[in-house]
């Protein structure tokens, strides 16, 4: 057992253990995406090009650890109302209680790495579907996805949750908070110039900047590039009325929080829990490392992701190329 499994297990020794799966065999990672498809608008705004996105090819073994999903107050189902998630003064508008997604592609251009690890590892994926679909039906639908570290494949992890999380008829939304990289749409082939940061800024209405993929049956609120501090844009209301919107009309939404071990992303991170809700979280880490630095930052992790967390998904690293 790796320091990061055992880092992790004592992390959470005192409210709940977890059991260890079989290792899943290799994993080859992500070769470049291909180009955007096509976009159907229902106005005239303006969108950018195809872009790629600069993917290191890797292998690795996929490992998942995980518990049950605790009850919640919330039914089994129920949606909350919008005022629930936003400031007691703010009254949903009209355009936000019939909100719905301004652009549609035909499908999203998933990464091959995506592709791979549903077509090789989906067995060991199913699990922690299943404890998603549970919290989600118990009220606990926002879900953060973290990286112990960068390179682990929290991105992945999550494109890889949502397709999955879309097969079970659940509607589901993906949303960048990794404000360090920036790099979801452009993992899935797009290049969007209008991003969650006009929306928090107050330039746009949230429906302006969802792209809506109608084969995938999956939307996607990204980032359309680095803000300096977005602690700052994260404090707003608009954080907390857009984090309302999304989960009153999607069944799950997925948040990349990227790697929150040190600041701008930690601020970022912190905000995003806080001010969008976030009420469910998974850890990614690379299980295969074996030095104590790894295991220390286990423990920081887990103050941030708190009692959220259903649990471990590692990649064990056998070779990388740049």
């Amino acid at each position: 057992m790796s320091q990061i499994d055992q880092a992790f297990i004592q992390a959470y020794a005192p409210e709940q253990a977890y059991d260890t799966p079989p290792v899943g065999g290799v994993l080859p990672m992500a070769a470049e995406p291909i180009p955007a498809p096509h976009f159907r608008m229902p106005t005239n705004v303006a969108i950018g090009t195809a872009a790629y996105a600069d993917t290191a090819v890797m292998q690795r073994e996929l490992l998942v650890v995980g518990s049950e999903v605790p009850g919640s107050g919330t039914p089994s189902g129920e949606r909350r109302p919008l005022s629930t998630f936003a400031d007691p003064g703010h009254v949903a508008s009209e355009r936000e209680a019939s909100f719905q997604p301004m652009f549609e592609v035909d499908a999203f251009r998933w990464p091959e790495s995506v592709c791979s690890l549903l077509q090789s590892h989906q067995s060991l994926l199913n699990p922690v579907v299943e404890q998603l679909v549970t919290a989600g039906e118990a009220g606990r639908s926002m879900v953060g996805i973290a990286g112990l570290r960068p390179g682990v494949g929290c991105s992945t992890v999550l494109m890889c949750l949502a397709r999955l999380l879309a097969e079970t008829g659940k509607s589901v939304a993906m949303v960048d908070g990794n404000f360090a990289s920036c790099a979801l749409a452009k993992s899935l082939g797009i290049e969007f110039e209008i991003g969650w940061e006009d929306v928090l800024s107050g330039r746009v209405p949230l429906a302006e900047s969802v792209v809506n993929s109608i084969d995938d049956q999956i939307s996607l609120l990204p980032l359309s590039g680095s803000h300096p501090v977005p602690s700052e844009l994260l404090a707003g209301i608009q954080t907390s009325v857009s984090a309302g919107v999304l989960r009153y009309h999607y069944d799950l939404v997925l948040f990349d929080l990227g790697s929150p071990g040190q600041d701008p992303q930690l601020a970022a991170a912190r905000n995003l829990f806080e001010h969008c809700r976030i009420d469910a979280s998974i850890l990614v880490a690379d299980t295969s490392a074996t030095d104590a630095r790894s295991g220390q930052q286990v423990d920081p992790m887990m103050s941030l992701l708190g009692s959220t967390c259903l649990g471990l998904i590692g990649n064990r690293r056998k070779e990388a190329v740049a």
